[in-house]
């Protein structure tokens, strides 16, 4: 079942990062500074959107080979978009924001507004998934580029 409060640094250490994304490109520090700025509910909200569950998974052991994956939504005008979640593939599509303040609106707005689960089997939510991956560290995932 896991905690009720979902651990942002847990997550983090369970995230993998898709081609040409990695831990320390603008819009995915600003997307870790908005989950540290959410609060107990928001962070609930936030993994509901991406996974269709309010809690993660309690210890280490309990998230056998699962990830958390971002990509990156290449966008002429990122702002005005919002993240795209594949709850099937516990991922989600983050737009190049311009701002950390940007990144926290657009994220709330689509975990409390977004709430129906999308079609994770269309064409781009597979090609997604089958994209290379880089690990937290930012280098490849031999697991998921075999």
């Amino acid at each position: 079942c896991g905690s009720a409060d979902v651990s942002v640094d847990a997550l983090r250490a369970r995230t993998r990062y898709g081609e040409g994304v990695g831990p320390t490109e603008p819009h995915v520090r600003y997307f870790w500074q908005a989950m540290h700025a959410f609060s107990p509910g928001d962070r609930a909200a936030f993994l509901r959107f991406v996974w269709g569950r309010s809690r993660l998974p309690a210890g280490t052991a309990a998230w056998k080979e699962q990830w958390f994956r971002i990509h990156t939504m290449e966008a002429a005008a990122p702002d005005s978009r919002l993240p795209v979640a594949h709850t099937c593939f516990f991922s989600m599509e983050l737009p190049r924001y311009s701002s950390a303040r940007v990144c926290h609106q657009r994220l709330l707005y689509a975990v409390m507004n977004c709430v129906d689960i999308d079609a994770d089997t269309s064409g781009e939510g597979v090609a997604n998934a089958q994209l290379p991956r880089l690990d937290s560290n930012g280098s490849a995932d031999s697991e998921d580029n075999a």
